[in-house]
């Protein structure tokens, strides 16, 4: 496979932490020392790949999709409040979404790393991944939701189209728990095809397939809910079905890419059971689209993934397709059964209701 070079920012926002969260300060740190041993780093492969300078998002930039309002409340709870929940669900206690004295500048420096790795793909032939947290996939305009304090891929995506000028952007979120910030903020709007790959009946409980975008977005809104149990050989299946011919038929000018690596089955909070090879097939095959529709310009975004080994697994593997590396991690035959009959009336579903096949 033919690879170029990889352009990543890393925002580790190690202030922004919680005792006993998932969610937590180790996770990026983690992440560095699984790829400093595979020698996946600028410093050791100067030739494919160059590290970013972090930069925060402006206030503007941020408010191309989130409200000043929620702005403000962030900033307040931050500067006043903190440490504190600014957001709960029924779920374990654990499972909060926290702010920290520094949450508000780690967010703000997360979004803005991510606007940096656009604007490196978007300066040369680079592949861009934004090693950052706190995740953003289930903010909403208004609202923290589920870890996330501002909404890092759809700020992206709309930079793409306010500061770049491309008319047409593709999403995918392979993140185990459906983006339910990312649809509501993109549903009906036609110039955005959101794809979203989850575990099905998972939280927040949005993501169904009959979930397709109405008014001008009516059709550019794609759920796939995996049955329990799915793993690599579904993931793969519902690209190849699903991802593919729809972003074939949209024709972006840019991919994005909400990467979660909590569906891998080591992951402790859903039960999907991919594996560490599966993020390189996943990644290698939004290479070969992007290479194909849009010159290339391909933008990975970091969201779940809470087993350091599995979180670590994967994004070293998801830079190895990047680059143009073979996978780190043969597939596992004696993996779990897949629920595979299923899986096809899953994805028979929503081919259908999107007229995937002619």
């Amino acid at each position: 496979m033919a690879g170029g070079q990889l352009a990543y920012s890393v925002v580790p926002s190690l202030g922004h932490d919680l005792a006993g969260h998932y969610e937590n300060a180790k996770r990026v740190p983690a992440i560095l020392e699984a790829l400093q041993q595979k020698r996946l780093t600028a410093a050791a492969q100067p030739q494919k790949m160059r590290k970013l300078q972090s930069r925060a998002a402006s206030a503007a930039e941020i408010e191309a999709v989130h409200s000043s309002a929620h702005m403000a409340v962030m900033k307040r709870r931050a500067a006043e409040d903190a440490p504190c929940v600014i957001a709960d669900f029924e779920c374990l206690p654990d499972n909060t979404t926290y702010m920290a004295p520094s949450s508000f500048d780690d967010a703000l420096l997360a979004a803005g790393s991510a606007l940096a790795a656009v604007d490196a793909v978007m300066d040369g032939s680079a592949k861009g991944f934004a090693l950052i947290r706190p995740p953003g996939h289930h903010a909403g305009r208004e609202n923290p939701m589920g870890f996330c304090i501002f909404n890092n891929i759809a700020v992206a995506a709309r930079y793409c189209q306010e500061r770049h000028h491309l008319k047409r952007v593709m999403i995918l979120d392979f993140d185990v728990h459906h983006g339910n910030g990312t649809q509501d903020l993109f549903y009906e709007d036609d110039s955005v095809l959101y794809i979203d790959m989850h575990q099905q009946e998972v939280w927040p409980g949005s993501g169904h397939a009959n979930e397709i975008g109405s008014g001008k977005g009516l059709g550019t809104t794609i759920n796939v809910p995996m049955p329990v149990g799915s793993g690599h050989e579904a993931a793969l299946k519902a690209f190849q079905r699903i991802v593919k011919p729809a972003t074939m038929r949209f024709a972006p000018d840019v991919i994005l890419v909400s990467a979660g690596y909590d569906a891998h089955r080591l992951d402790p909070l859903e039960h999907l059971n991919y594996q560490s090879a599966t993020y390189y097939g996943l990644v290698s095959s939004l290479m070969s689209l992007a290479d194909e529709l849009c010159e290339g310009r391909l933008v990975l975004l970091l969201e779940g993934g809470y087993n350091f080994q599995s979180l670590s697994e994967g994004v070293c593997n998801s830079f190895q397709a990047l680059i143009g590396g073979q996978s780190l991690h043969e597939v596992d035959s004696s993996a779990p059964a897949e629920p595979e009959r299923e899986v096809d009336e899953v994805i028979s579903e929503v081919v259908a209701i999107h007229k995937l096949e002619s």
